[in-house]
Parts: C-alpha cells; sequence; structure tokens
C-alpha cells in the first residue's frame, strides 16, 4: 500500500471517528479514489475494492458508539410491509453460504456471496438515519459532492482516448478489446480500474443530475438544461464502448416522468414533451457524432492505432436499442434456464457466480455463464427459492413505495421530486442487473444502491414534518391578518389511490 493511500484512509478515517455524518462523503471520495490508488500501487492488489468499506465499517462502528439504532426496524413501514420477505430472503443467503462452504472447501467464496448479497443492508440503515438527522437538504449534498468527485474521475476516460499514458488511466489487466457492428474499439475505463465500472459511474451521474436539477423546482428550462447535461454525459459514456449506461439513463428518464404523470396533476402532458425532447436530443446527437458514418469501411482486422475512431463508438451507441430484444433474451431468460437444468432447484452455492472467485470456480470445474445475467446469477447462486423471494421483496417494497409516494406528491412536490429520482435510478438498475451483472459485484457501487434506498425510504419522514420546505414569514405582532398554515402532516393511512391523484 502506497504512502499515499495510507494518508488518505488515515485522514478519512480520522474525519468519520469525529463525526460519523462524515462518513458517508468520505465514503464517495475514498470510493473514487481507490481505482486510480490501486493503478499507482506494486502489483496492483485487489484488496484496494474493500478501502471504501473501511470506511463505511468505522462508520457504521462511530454510529453505534453514539446509540444510533441502526437496526431496519427503525425505518417506517418496515416491520408491516418488509419484515418477513426480508427476514427470509436472509436466511436463505445464509443457507447457501453454508452449502458453498460445505461444498466447495472454500471460506473465500461464501464471504464474497455474503459481501454481495448483504452490503446494501446496513448501508440502506445508515442512509436512513443520516437522511432523517440532517434533511433533504444535506442529501442533495451529498448527492452533489459525488457528481462532481465521480465526474473528475470520469473525465480519465476522454484522457485516455485522446492518447494519454498516465499510469493511473486504463483498465487494470490486459485491458478489453470490442469486436462488434464491424469495428474494433478499446474499452476505456480512464481512472476507474474497468470500462464497465466507468459506464456504471457514467450513467449514475447522469441520474444524480437530472434529479439534483429538478429537486426544488420542475420548471421547462430546468428540464431542459438536466437533459442536455445529460446528453453531454452520453457523450463522454460512449467511449467506455458499454452501451448498457444508454440503456440504464433511458429507463431512469422514462421511469421518472411516468412518476411525475402518475403521481402529480396536470403534469403528464409536460412529461410527454420532455420524454419526446429528451428522445430527439439523444438521436441528434449521435447524429452530431456520426454524420457520415459508413460501417463496411471497418473490419475485425483493423489495428487498434484505427480503434479510437469516435464514429465506431457511436454506431456501438446507436445499437443498443436494436439489440436489446436479442440480449434479453441471450443474457435475461437462456442463464435463468440454463442454471435450473444444471445447478438444480437450489443453485450452486453462494459466490458462485459473484466477480472475485473465478479461481474457485475454475479448480471445482464450475461454468459461470449464467452469472453473466441477473436472472441466472439468483437462480446459479440462490436458487429458485431466491427468486420468489427477491420477487417477493421487490413487490412488497414497490407496494409500500406507492403509498408513501403518492402521499408525499400531495404534502411536498419538492421531497416527492427527490423520491422519484431515487425510485427511476433504483429501477434502471435493477433492469440492468438482469442483463449485466458484472459491475454489481463491487462494494463501491453496492454501498452507493443501499444508499439511495435509505434515502428513499428517509424522504416520507423528512415531508411529513416539514423539513426542507420554506416557512411563511412570520408577520409582526400588530398585523391581526391571517397566516398561512404549515403544511399537513402527512398520514399514511389515508393516501389516495393513484386514479385520485390524476383528478
Amino acid at each position: 500500500m502506497t504512502q499515499l493511500t495510507i494518508a488518505l484512509l488515515m485522514v478519512a478515517g480520522l474525519l468519520t471517528m469525529l463525526d460519523w455524518r462524515k462518513g458517508m462523503v468520505m465514503c464517495v471520495l475514498v470510493g473514487i479514489a481507490q481505482d486510480p490508488l490501486r493503478k499507482l500501487a506494486p502489483n496492483q492488489p485487489v484488496y484496494y475494492v474493500l478501502l471504501v468499506g473501511v470506511i463505511f465499517g468505522i462508520a457504521w462502528v462511530r454510529a453505534a458508539l453514539m446509540h444510533v439504532p441502526l437496526g431496519p426496524s427503525v425505518i417506517e413501514g418496515w416491520k408491516r410491509h418488509l419484515k418477513v420477505p426480508f427476514t427470509l430472503f436472509v436466511l436463505l443467503v445464509l443457507a447457501q453460504a453454508l452449502h458453498s462452504l460445505a461444498r466447495y472447501g472454500s471460506l473465500v467464496m461464501p464471504g464474497i456471496g455474503l459481501l454481495v448479497w448483504l452490503a446494501p443492508i446496513p448501508a440502506v440503515v445508515l442512509a436512513y438515519q443520516y437522511a432523517t438527522r440532517r434533511g433533504v437538504l444535506a442529501v442533495r449534498r451529498w448527492m452533489l459532492f459525488y457528481v462532481i468527485i465521480a465526474l473528475v474521475s470520469l473525465s480519465g476516460v476522454y484522457l485516455e482516448y485522446s492518447g494519454f499514458n498516465w499510469r493511473t488511466l486504463g483498465e487494470i489487466g490486459e485491458g478489453q478489446v470490442i469486436y462488434d457492428v464491424g469495428t474494433v474499439l478499446k474499452a476505456n475505463s480512464g481512472f476507474f480500474r474497468a470500462s464497465e465500472i466507468a459506464a456504471w459511474h457514467t450513467a449514475t451521474i447522469a441520474c444524480f443530475v437530472f434529479t439534483l436539477s429538478l429537486g426544488k423546482r420542475a420548471t421547462i428550462m430546468r428540464v431542459l438544461f438536466a437533459l442536455g447535461l445529460i446528453a453531454l454525459l452520453v457523450s463522454l459514456g460512449i467511449l467506455t464502448g458499454r452501451r448498457k449506461m444508454l440503456v440504464e439513463i433511458t429507463i431512469f428518464l422514462c421511469c421518472y416522468f411516468f412518476l411525475v404523470a402518475w403521481l402529480q396533476r396536470g403534469m403528464a402532458r409536460l412529461a410527454m414533451v420532455v420524454l419526446a425532447a429528451g428522445f430527439v436530443g439523444y438521436v441528434g446527437i449521435v447524429g452530431f457524432v456520426a454524420p457520415d458514418l459508413v460501417q463496411n469501411s471497418y473490419t475485425k482486422k483493423m489495428s487498434m492505432e484505427n480503434a479510437q475512431r469516435i464514429e465506431g463508438y457511436a454506431v456501438r451507441g446507436q445499437s443498443v436499442f436494436v439489440d436489446l430484444p436479442k440480449r434479453v433474451n441471450a443474457v435475461g431468460i437462456r442463464p435463468l434456464v440454463w442454471a435450473v437444468e444444471n445447478f438444480g432447484w437450489f443453485g450452486a452455492g453462494l459466490g458462485t457466480g459473484s466477480q472475485g472467485t473465478n479461481e474457485i470456480a475454475e479448480a471445482h470445474n464450475i461454468n459461470r455463464w449464467a452469472s453473466e445475467g441477473g436472472l441466472g446469477k439468483v437462480a446459479m447462486e440462490l436458487g429458485v427459492p431466491g427468486l420468489f423471494l427477491v420477487g417477493w421483496l421487490v413487490v412488497a417494497l414497490g407496494r409500500h413505495l406507492r403509498q408513501l409516494l403518492a402521499a408525499m406528491a400531495q404534502v411536498s412536490p419538492q421531497h416527492a421530486r427527490v423520491a422519484y429520482g431515487m425510485v427511476a435510478f433504483l429501477v434502471a438498475n435493477a433492469a440492468t442487473f438482469t442483463v449485466a451483472t458484472q459491475a454489481y459485484s463491487d462494494l463501491f457501487i453496492l454501498l452507493i444502491l443501499g444508499w439511495c434506498v435509505g434515502f428513499l425510504l428517509a424522504m416520507p419522514a423528512l415531508a411529513a414534518r416539514g423539513d426542507g420546505i420554506r416557512k411563511p414569514r412570520v408577520r409582526a405582532a400588530w398585523n391581526f391578518g391571517p397566516q398561512a398554515a404549515a403544511p399537513p402532516a402527512m398520514d399514511p393511512s389515508a393516501v389516495p389511490r393513484p386514479g385520485q391523484a390524476l383528478r
């Protein structure tokens, strides 16, 4: 470990020990910095991916020492809606960890599996406590800090594409070359350790930028400004060679506008207009990047010196929506069927499809093809019971959020817009996970997803107490005119049905 890494961990750890809430920011700093620091370290040790977990662990311990309740039962509505499926899910994960240990005799494989499947849970609770104590403004500031730091790291994608040969640029290992749409493309990762990780952060930055832009007040100019920033991010993200980030951003926008149209009055027409503008903007950018592309002029024999042509990345980006149905079948449905046929109804055991267990899987001749898709990964590691429990948990969470979002739309549009962004972000990641799982073994990514769930679950409590809502000015003592009433408290039991919210 380099001296720079040690110094960063010491400073981040000390600030986290002084205030566990600062740990949320320190985790972002360390999580972004750990990849370029790993590239500078001798032999590029793999344990660098766990550095963010060290800071998160310090924050968790410090919060516990401050007597902060860290059990999921503190979350409003948890016992009523989520406790049963969540408990059964955790029990199944533990059972599959014992299954993997007994079957392969390795502590590493079930250990990595436990980290992948359970790491987001403590992140959810800590983020919930952070939001309820600091308010929606602190959540927005955390998102803004992440956007700024991640953008700095993402700039390395363009630097690598431009030909800079810094040690901190490029993928760890041999790197990847993508042969597709008649071209040969280099997968640029910039300061991130892999292009897959860089593409995921590109999509996340875009989702957060949109949520921040519309968080206070949704106007046409704010929406267009957010879509413009997203277009710039897309133009940079295609240089990673990973098209899934385009699908994730598209699903995010569609889900966000659907929630607005479904739950807020008078917004359906505006939502459809802006959605159409976003689609036209995407098509326009791709057309601007490659106006005269001739695909037949590229062959798989082309040299790597020609693999940096921007037109090739643009064409690969354009092909994502054409290839999506084929990919859903090849990486979504077929791996699920294959995993059940080859590993049985109880699966192969926890960790068998997770990143970092390659050597153990090869030693036991485990074919990991099914884990390329999310459904196949669940069936492989948790078995068919895992599919049912994950589905039950998702449905239970969806019903719980449906009630809370409908209530927030009436009480506090400001909190509702932040919640819409979080829901759309999580839905987009769930959709991406079903066809591509590689990035979802990264601890930092898992923590971010857990934090977003925690922030989302905290929004109803913040809206109910009027946090972040601008209060009316207090009138002078001699003015006996009527004063504005305080915002009504949210009563989840009196939630209007979705159909009522549109009338």
